[in-house]
């Protein structure tokens, strides 16, 4: 059951991991492919590459990862940045 539910996951959405901090620690095929980078770009970077310098260093994007670090999960839509600099927007 589980290994059909990953296989789903890899198969139809675009994953990223990251530690509290924000640092990138994996990511998917899918989700590589949409931003435009290989897996091997992004490890170990933080999440904020992906994202406009205003809302980087916006009060919101604290709030953000202070959410996130206490255990609140987040939902919405969110726009991020290509590797081209193409703006995506992601839910």
């Amino acid at each position: 059951f589980d290994s059909a539910i990953s296989q789903t996951v890899e198969k139809y959405y675009a994953t990223i991991e990251f530690d509290l901090t924000g640092k990138i620690l994996n990511a998917n095929l899918n989700f590589c492919q949409a931003l435009g980078y290989s897996l091997g770009e992004i490890v170990g970077k933080h999440h904020s590459m992906f994202c406009q310098n205003e809302w980087v260093n916006s009060p919101q994007y604290k709030m953000f990862w202070d959410q996130l670090g206490s255990g609140t999960a987040q939902k919405g839509e969110y726009k991020r940045i290509t590797k081209k600099g193409d703006e995506i927007w992601i839910n």
